[in-house]
């Protein structure tokens, strides 16, 4: 009854605003012996706020929307080790079934295989061209690169910076494969961050543009269809969201019994 999930940015704060909906309103009256809007959820950040990437404002607003659901947000919380039992911060322990690590992943080894440079989260240090240093026909792109914008930032690795790169480095093979000289350095091209906090309540950051509440969930959700491939892909997902959203339902639930093989079918 007691989930924990680690780190505040967007995949964290989403993960928690979806268990304490459906502890809130979807299991409810599905258990006859235990009550799971008793549930406790706590989300833990090592940083001094959640969301970082945002503003401030829309920080405060995220938090103040998870903890009317009932999550508990705590920050400067920095997990210190995690097991079986739950995971152990800088103020004690935690005890938790679950524990959902969303602060990120480690960079695969491919510094590693090249003896490249690389970062504190061991991702290769590129050249301005994405290439490896010492390698000038190898390229390093998404989660592997480490990338710094001009003014020093260093880009997210998120799906459209990597989509960004991919291009860049398939046009530069390209060119380069046609004998025409390399384009200009690679330009990270940033176009906003979306973030949902659970039902009816998103922020949204495009440039000067900001949204809250019902208004961001609105421009969430339109976002995120939009970008699937395919008329019926979006217009199923859209049928779908609407569906849960009207009903408070969900479409997979599956129960496994204790000393029994359960047998999932084919995706």
């Amino acid at each position: 009854m007691t989930f924990v999930i680690v780190g505040g940015g967007a995949t964290g704060i989403e993960m928690a605003g979806a268990i304490a909906e459906m502890a809130r309103q979807t299991l409810r009256g599905d258990f006859r012996r235990i009550d799971t809007c008793q549930s406790r959820i706590i989300l833990l950040e090592a940083g001094p706020r959640i969301l970082p990437g945002f503003p401030e404002k829309l920080s405060r607003y995220a938090k103040e929307s998870l903890m009317r659901m009932g999550v508990e947000v705590r920050t400067s919380a920095r997990v210190m080790g995690c097991d079986d039992r739950g995971v152990v911060t800088a103020e004690g322990r935690i005890n938790a079934a679950i524990v959902i690590w969303a602060a990120g992943v480690t960079a695969s080894p491919a510094s590693r295989w090249l003896g490249a440079p690389q970062d504190s989260n061991g991702r290769i240090i590129v050249n301005p061209d994405l290439s490896v240093p010492g390698f000038a026909n190898v390229f390093a792109i998404g989660d592997t690169a480490s990338v710094k914008d001009s003014t020093g930032a260093q880009i997210p690795g998120m799906a459209p910076a990597a989509k960004q790169m991919g291009r860049y480095v398939g046009g530069l093979i390209a060119r380069d494969a046609m004998g025409m000289p390399n384009p200009a350095p690679f330009k990270y091209r940033h176009f906003g961050e979306l973030a949902t906090a659970g039902r009816r309540s998103a922020i949204v950051k495009l440039g000067a543009v900001e949204l809250t509440g019902l208004a961001g969930w609105l421009f969430w959700s339109v976002a995120h269809i939009y970008f699937l491939i395919g008329v019926r892909n979006r217009f199923i997902v859209a049928f779908t969201w609407l569906w849960n959203y009207l009903t408070y339902e969900r479409g997979a639930r599956l129960i496994g019994l204790e000393g029994e093989d359960v047998k999932l079918p084919r995706a």
